[in-house]
C-alpha cells in the first residue's frame, strides 16, 4: 500500500497522524520480539508476516465499506473480517451510516495530515473508528484517535465518540469506545511539536 503524502495548500509536505505516533518507544513490541528470540524466530519475518495480514484485513474492510471488490481473502484475514462484517451488520440493522471512509484531512493550523478509516452515525451520534489486528489494544491507538479527532473537528465534522475496532488474528474481539480524549489530545500534540523540532533543518 502506497504511504500517503500530506501537503498543505502552500504544497509543504507534512507528517501523518501514525509517522508522529511512532516515535514513542513501544515496550510491547520489544517483549514480543524477545519471546519470538526465545522461541527460535527471527522477529523481522513474524513482524512482516503479521503487517502484511494486517493489511489484508484493513483493505477487505475498506473494499467492503466503499463497496469494491473483495478478492481472494486467506483464513486467517476472513476469520478476521467476519467479525467486522458481524460488528458492522449489526450496526447497520441499528441505523448506522457511514459519513466517512479514508478520506484524507489536512490540519493547516497544526501542520499534519491523516487518513481516518471510518466516521459512522449511529443515534445522531458521530464515531470516528480506527481498525487494529494487533495482538493488544495500546496506549498508541488512542493517541492516533486523538490526532485523527483533532484533524476531523479543524475540517468541520463533529466527533462525539472515538472507538478502536479491534479483529486481532485469533478468536478474540472488541470495540471500545471512549468520550474523553483531551489526555491523548494533549500528548499528541506534544508529540507533533517533537517530530518538527526534530525534523526542522538548524
Amino acid at each position: 500500500m502506497p504511504k500517503n503524502i500530506y501537503k498543505l495548500k502552500d504544497g509543504s509536505i507534512v507528517a501523518g497522524v501514525t509517522t508522529i505516533i511512532n516515535q514513542l518507544d513501544k515496550p510491547a513490541l520489544i517483549q514480543w520480539a524477545w519471546k519470538l528470540g526465545k522461541e527460535g524466530k527471527d522477529w523481522r519475518e513474524e513482524r512482516d508476516s503479521a503487517g502484511d495480514i494486517g493489511t489484508l484485513v484493513h483493505d477487505a474492510v475498506m473494499n467492503y465499506l466503499t463497496g469494491e471488490m473483495l478478492g481472494e481473502l486467506g483464513d486467517i484475514v476472513n476469520a478476521c473480517y467476519l467479525k467486522f462484517w458481524t460488528w458492522w451488520s449489526d450496526l447497520k440493522n441499528e441505523g448506522a451510516i457511514e459519513r466517512l471512509v479514508e478520506m484524507p484531512k489536512i490540519s493547516e493550523r497544526l501542520k499534519f495530515g491523516g487518513q481516518p478509516d471510518l466516521v459512522y452515525e449511529l443515534d445522531h451520534k458521530w464515531v470516528l473508528c480506527d481498525i487494529k489486528t494487533s495482538n493488544g489494544i495500546y496506549d498508541s491507538h488512542w493517541l492516533q484517535l486523538a490526532g485523527y479527532d483533532i484533524l476531523l473537528r479543524e475540517n468541520g465534522y463533529k466527533v462525539d465518540e472515538c472507538q478502536i475496532l479491534w479483529l486481532p488474528k485469533d478468536d478474540r474481539f472488541d470495540c471500545p469506545i471512549r468520550t474523553d480524549l483531551r489526555r491523548e489530545k494533549r500528548i499528541f500534540k506534544h508529540l507533533l511539536e517533537i517530530y518538527k523540532l526534530r525534523h526542522d533543518n538548524p
